[in-house]
């Protein structure tokens, strides 16, 4: 049947007030609580380290509700100790090497590169022991071809720009999804003490859907390098490119040498960084859904991560 000629007003107008009906009492202070379940406390621990490491950092906090306006806070007295899967210790940490809100352990080396499966176990008072386990992975395999000067660009804004180039090319492991992390880093000598320090040098990629930059670590001197989508071709990881300003070599700012340095991330490690990256970026829409950080602890939150390590030096 056809509507008639006034159904058509009469709706809009029923639709109309409805509207503003709703309007009004949504203006009138309408409020819906919403109850949240209670919340018992359990243990969080997060301790990434690699190989080259001669430190190991660990935070221990307690979890939060939502709505607890503290949010997690630091446990101080935990013992947290990491195991060889044969069940021997290889190192642990207590309440004496509580630096709120970390807990740190100074190596007499470096951590070093382990075999087999390594757990960590953390106890505190008045929570239920956490565990989570790990592997190292294996030393990441790369070459590095260096050009000075080798790219130049030019904006309207910045006007032109010389560019060194490093080209990266990694011995891809036919059927493994890898994930590394990689740096660029300069050597600078103070001229008044004669002191040398490497620092974290700023670089650009070139659009690469193997490339992410990470919102968890410095997006301007780290990058993530991923196999993931093409994991079974021998060049898969071949001519990943960095660009860092040029410096002329005659220049007093131009540092002594430059490094790469490349990270081997564990599996958990890599899912973590990028579970916290995905979370990062949802920016600040109430309304939108929640991203889960990946975790591979036994009470859910935190993340047990090893990397391994290998520095290319540019002479």
């Amino acid at each position: 049947m056809k509507n008639s000629p006034s159904y058509t007003p009469l709706l809009q107008a029923f639709l109309l007030a409805l509207t503003i009906t709703s309007c009004e009492k949504f203006t009138e202070g309408v409020v819906q609580e919403i109850p949240f379940p209670d919340h018992i406390p359990v243990l969080t621990a997060t301790l990434i380290v690699n190989d080259q490491d001669d430190k190991i950092f660990a935070q221990i906090s307690s979890s939060a509700s939502v709505i607890d306006p503290e949010g997690p806070q630091p446990v101080q007295g935990a013992v947290v100790t990491l195991t060889d899967e044969g069940g021997q210790t290889l190192y642990t940490l207590s309440e004496s090497d509580f630096y709120d809100p970390l807990y740190k352990l100074d190596l007499e080396n470096t951590f070093g590169t382990t075999s087999g499966q390594i757990t960590l176990t953390v106890d505190a008072p008045g929570f239920d022991q956490v565990t989570a386990t790990n592997t190292m992975p294996s030393k990441p395999m790369f070459d590095v071809n260096y050009e000075y000067q080798g790219d130049s660009t030019s904006s309207p804004w910045d006007g032109p720009s010389i560019q060194d180039v490093y080209t990266i090319n990694f011995d891809n492991n036919l059927g493994v999804k890898k994930n590394y992390l990689i740096h660029i880093d300069a050597l600078y000598q103070d001229t008044e003490t004669g002191n040398e320090e490497w620092m974290a040098m700023r670089f650009q990629t070139r659009t690469d859907p193997r490339i992410t930059r990470l919102r968890s670590q410095d997006e301007s001197s780290v990058i993530m390098v991923s196999d993931e989508s093409s994991s079974s071709a021998v060049s898969a990881l071949h001519d990943v490119q960095i660009l860092t300003k040029s410096i002329p070599e005659a220049s007093k700012w131009a540092p002594i040498s430059t490094r790469v340095r490349v990270e081997s991330l564990s599996p958990e490690l890599a899912s973590y960084y990028l579970s916290v990256d995905s979370y990062l970026s949802g920016g600040p829409d109430f309304f939108a859904e929640p991203s889960l950080m990946y975790s591979n602890v036994s009470s859910g939150f935190g993340c047990f991560g090893l990397a391994s390590e290998v520095i290319f030096i540019v002479e």
